[in-house]
This record gives structure tokens, C-alpha cells and sequence, in this order.
């Protein structure tokens, strides 16, 4: 798993990307992203697809990596309570993937890697 720094540091990165003009389903990607980061840091206790609550350990991360799985494919029941938009469950799932080193790229550079924002 990544180090805590650098998933703070992610999740900071993906705040000040979001604040740049981005198209809504890439902002979408992003939500999903700060989501799945707010659940493994612990600033929230909500998995960000699926129904499960409670701190993200190893196993819980999977399953919640899995269930997006299901979403992108199309094969979940109306009845499963889950987020299922699509490029949010992307960013999610690109996050955790992240998190646990199966993802070598980060949902978004990391903040001294970001674009210049333009002068208003």
C-alpha cells in the first residue's frame, strides 16, 4: 500500500485539479478519486461505491475494487445499492487500484507535477 504522505499529498493534488476548468465527467473522475482517498485516509467512514462502512483495511479495499469492477462491466442488479455512475466508479476504482500498487499513475499528477492555472 502507499505511503500515507503521498496519499495526502494525492488528495491534495486532486483538489487543486479540480479547481482548474475540467469537463463535468472528468470532474466526475475526480469526486469519485477524492472519495475512495477520503475512505482509506479515514476522513470518512462510507465506502465511496459500495454499502460497506467502516475504516478501509486491505480486504475492504478489494471488495470495494471488485464491486466497481461489476459497475464498469454492467452486470450489477438494480437492486445493489451503489453509486453507479460510471466515471465516478472509474475514479474510484483507478484510486484504489493506485493505493495498493496495481496503478503505477495517480488519479492526478501529484501538486508540483499540476498545470499552470491561468491568470483571471
Amino acid at each position: 500500500m502507499r505511503d500515507h504522505v503521498i496519499v495526502k499529498n494525492e488528495r491534495r493534488a486532486l483538489v487543486a485539479y479540480s479547481k482548474n476548468s475540467v469537463g463535468p465527467e472528468f470532474g466526475r473522475f475526480l469526486r469519485g478519486a477524492a472519495a475512495a482517498l477520503d475512505w482509506v485516509t479515514g476522513a470518512v467512514q462510507t465506502a465511496p461505491v459500495g454499502p460497506g462502512t467502516g475504516p478501509a483495511d486491505p480486504d475492504l479495499i478489494a471488495a470495494e475494487i471488485r464491486r466497481c469492477d461489476v459497475l464498469l462491466a454492467g452486470v450489477a442488479s438494480a437492486l445493489t445499492p451503489v453509486r453507479a455512475d460510471p466515471h465516478y466508479v472509474n475514479g474510484v476504482e483507478h484510486a484504489l487500484r493506485w493505493l495498493l500498487e496495481l496503478e503505477s499513475e495517480p488519479p492526478v499528477p501529484l501538486a508540483d507535477e499540476l498545470p499552470a492555472v491561468p491568470a483571471a
